[in-house]
């Protein structure tokens, strides 16, 4: 397991590895913060705030984050740096230091090992999660475009989590979780948002309907 300091980036969003997340930086220590990640090696630490908020005093952040990489900055007239990052891997803080105008946490690199689960459940996922994009651009009266799903079954798990329309805190749950653990819960979730999305669908169909398009046989 490694070991290292990471600036920490505490905001009310989960990112999970794989997945791009733009940034816009306007407060003063975290522009002094993106300037020292630029000079070192271009990383900060992405974390869900549990309590406070993301301008003003210190929050308190999650255990659980996400290292993200800064892959295009772009710095605006104003001083705002609007930056392009991606998440790479989860790390668990061990302490933080709050010295600096921002926090600096040690944090261990969590590995991810291969998930153990089942063909079935695996098949599951992607039908279910595949039904939950359709029918959310459906009622969103989005056409429906193939859902293309990774083979990798770790890359499909973040996909998924990234995707759910669900609380921060139970995306961070699924952040925190193995790979394994991750699947099942999804696997759980989705059967429980299509079951409540089947039904917002039909009660849009019958308002929708009127009483003359509605099929007497």
């Amino acid at each position: 397991m490694t070991t290292r300091a990471l600036p920490l980036f505490p905001l009310h969003t989960v990112l999970f590895p794989g997945v791009s997340l733009p940034l816009r930086v306007f407060e003063d220590r975290y522009r002094q913060m993106i300037k020292r990640c630029l000079v070192e090696d271009r990383v900060l630490g992405i974390v869900l705030i549990r309590s406070g908020s993301e301008v003003g005093a210190p929050a308190i952040p999650f255990e659980v984050g996400t290292l993200a990489r800064i892959l295009v900055v772009d710095n605006q007239s104003d001083g705002t740096i609007n930056l392009g990052t991606i998440g790479e891997s989860r790390f668990r803080i061990r302490q933080i230091d709050q010295s600096r105008p921002y926090a600096v946490a040690e944090v261990d690199i969590l590995e991810e090992d291969p998930p153990e689960v089942s063909e079935r459940l695996v098949q599951d996922v992607r039908d279910q999660f595949t039904e939950y994009v359709q029918t959310l651009r459906r009622l969103a009266r989005r056409a429906e475009t193939a859902v293309r799903l990774p083979g990798d079954l770790i890359a499909l798990s973040y996909l998924v989590a990234t995707n759910l329309q669900i609380s921060r805190v139970e995306q961070q749950r699924l952040l925190e979780d193995s790979a394994t653990r991750r699947l099942q819960r999804e696997n759980d979730v989705l059967r429980r948002e299509l079951t409540m999305l089947r039904r917002i669908g039909a009660v849009t169909t019958r308002r929708v309907l009127a009483p003359s398009d509605i099929p007497l046989n």
